[in-house]
């Protein structure tokens, strides 16, 4: 019982600030990922129906503590989008450590481990997709459109959700499939 006290009163803390960012049922946001963001960094992005002017994510090593806060002036989208993409790189984060992070207008933290010193000689196991794949009505679904084959049966998963399933057996995600493409890094605590 103590804990979800503790858990509701940082919810309660979080919701407070998402209050002074101006919030609203556009701003709230979908689709939220991360990527690795260089040596001591991490990107967070996510959509939401509403351009954002200072796309802030808050973040800490206790989820009862998002003390630290970044931010960014990136908040864009395209003609046929229905969503604005924002996106924060968080840095001086500590190597091989979990941190907890919200983006502006969430009421859900979320966590993520950061990469640990280069050189250090140690194995690890990580997952390699080409497709992250999303579900629900603006993505994949059980139902394909022209040229398409192969949907989803139901009670099939999707790249994400066995993704989730197997969380334990792997430290990060690489997504991309040959070197000479851009690489983006999810890890995962």
């Amino acid at each position: 019982m103590l804990f979800f006290l503790k858990v509701a009163a940082a919810v309660a803390a979080l919701a407070a600030t998402a209050l002074a960012d101006d919030c609203n049922e556009k701003t709230i946001p979908i689709q939220i990922r991360v990527a690795y963001g260089g040596h001591g960094g991490m990107a967070v992005s996510w959509n939401t129906y509403q351009q954002l002017s200072n796309p802030t994510v808050y973040f800490g090593k206790d989820i009862n503590n998002l003390n630290r806060k970044a931010s960014s002036d990136v908040s864009i989208t395209y003609e046929s989008s229905s969503t604005w993409n924002n996106h924060v790189t968080i840095s001086g984060l500590e190597p091989d450590a979990t941190y907890y992070y919200m983006p502006q207008c969430g009421n859900q933290a979320y966590s993520f481990a950061t990469a640990p010193n280069p050189g250090k000689g140690e194995s690890f196991q990580f997952a390699m997709v080409g497709d992250m794949g999303t579900m629900g009505p603006d993505g994949l679904s059980t139902t394909v459109g022209t040229g398409a084959a192969n949907p989803l049966k139901p009670g099939d998963n999707t790249t994400i959700q066995s993704l989730q399933t197997w969380k334990p057996d792997y430290k990060f995600i690489w997504h991309g499939l040959l070197p000479s493409l851009d690489v983006v890094f999810i890890f995962i605590s």
